[in-house]
C-alpha cells in the first residue's frame, strides 16, 4: 500500500511530458531556456513563474527590435 508502482511512475513521466513539451516549445521561441519549464511541474512556483515570464522582457523581442 505504501509503494509506488511502475504504473504509477509511468502516469506521472506522462503528465510531466504532457505539461512540459508545450511549455519548453514556447520558452525556446520567447528567447528563454527551455530548463525552465520545470517550474511548471512545481505547484504555487508554476503560478508565480507565469507571471514573471508574463512581464519580463522577451529576449527574443530584443533581437528583433534591433
Amino acid at each position: 500500500m505504501g509503494a509506488i508502482s511502475w504504473i504509477h511512475w509511468l502516469i506521472i513521466g506522462i503528465a510531466l511530458f504532457i505539461l512540459g513539451f508545450p511549455a519548453a516549445r514556447i520558452l525556446k521561441r520567447a528567447g528563454f531556456s527551455p530548463w525552465w519549464c520545470l517550474i511548471a511541474a512545481l505547484p504555487y512556483v508554476n503560478i508565480i513563474g507565469l507571471w514573471v515570464f508574463a512581464f519580463v522582457k522577451w529576449p527574443a523581442l530584443e533581437r528583433t527590435k534591433g
